[in-house]
């Protein structure tokens, strides 16, 4: 108990007197890539960022003092817990949002109203942020090294689509056979982003799915159970049906999932195989976290569903 409140006082408390804040572009950046990536650690706005991650601790430290970033309560457990060194976790207040908003960013309303709900999470949602923010962040700077390659952000794809989905959640919806009935299930990807080849005027679209290994790739006992099949199958019955150009006016997408070990990976493969009669599908990629660690994630080799090893820019 000792430990947790000496964390939280010197981590987690705001002083009564802020130190001043004179606003910067490096600061509008920052409170922008919270925006977008929702949870991010001091570390990752750092590479981001491209400068000094000295300069952009005391950024970060003058924003949280002053309240347009918040240090979420949640990663006190991994800190009382574990112990040792952890990257602080930031992320945006409804004043940083109505702020950038002030300054000609266009938040959406959602973030406006619903950034303050983040406050209150738990650690292990925390972390799965985290985890779907590294790979984003070592996404956008492998493309920023390709003349030839640019990355289509989310909300660069909500603004492409019908004026009534701007607010909303990127959302799949397909009537999927279960137990010899249909049911209307829905996916929400992690995260989605796209890839434009400028000399070939090509784009793929990828959705997202970093999966912790906390749920069964197969449904057990339970009907009613969340099981990854069920999410793979979802997506694969709404490419079929072409929900994803209905909605959103892509031209195609690609699920690309990131689990724990190559040992869940095939059992991934195993589990299309049987949802497409044992077809498999190039809808799906698949890698482990030890294949993406320390690698540029353009050169990152995925296995798709018909067992055939491809990268993104492929």
């Amino acid at each position: 108990m000792k430990e947790e409140t000496r964390v939280r006082g010197r981590l987690f408390q705001r002083p009564e007197t802020p130190r001043p804040l004179r606003l910067t572009e490096r600061d509008l950046r920052l409170l922008a890539n919270l925006e977008r990536l929702r949870l991010a650690s001091g570390e990752q706005l750092a590479a981001l960022d491209g400068g000094s991650p000295q300069n952009v601790s005391r950024a970060l430290l003058a924003l949280w003092e002053n309240d347009y970033v918040e240090r979420l309560l949640g990663q006190m457990e991994s800190r009382v817990l574990y112990k040792g060194s952890f990257p602080l976790i930031y992320g945006l207040t409804r004043q940083g949002a109505w702020l950038l908003r002030k300054h000609g960013y266009d938040v959406r309303r959602r973030v406006l109203y619903e950034t303050d709900k983040q406050r209150q999470a738990g650690w292990r949602f925390i972390e799965h942020r985290v985890d779907i923010t590294e790979f984003m962040v070592k996404l956008e700077l492998a493309c920023r090294d390709r003349s030839d390659l640019a990355l289509i952000q989310r909300s660069q794809i909500i603004d492409a689509a019908e004026k009534s989905q701007r607010d909303r959640r990127i959302r799949l919806y397909a009537n999927v056979r279960v137990d010899g009935e249909h049911r209307l299930l829905s996916v929400d990807p992690d995260e989605t982003f796209g890839l434009r080849l400028t000399d070939a005027q090509k784009e793929s679209f990828f959705f997202l799915e970093r999966d912790r290994g906390e749920m069964p790739v197969c449904r057990r006992r339970n009907k009613e159970q969340t099981y990854f099949a069920k999410k793979m199958q979802t997506y694969y019955e709404a490419n079929r049906a072409g929900e994803h150009q209905r909605e959103f006016g892509l031209s195609n997408f690609r699920v690309l999932t990131v689990t724990t070990t190559k040992e869940r990976v095939a059992q991934m493969l195993a589990a299309q195989r049987e949802l497409t009669s044992d077809r498999g599908s190039n809808l799906f990629l698949f890698t482990n976290e030890e294949s993406l660690r320390n690698k540029n994630a353009l050169e990152v080799e995925w296995i798709n569903g018909k067992g055939k090893v491809v990268t993104l820019a492929d």
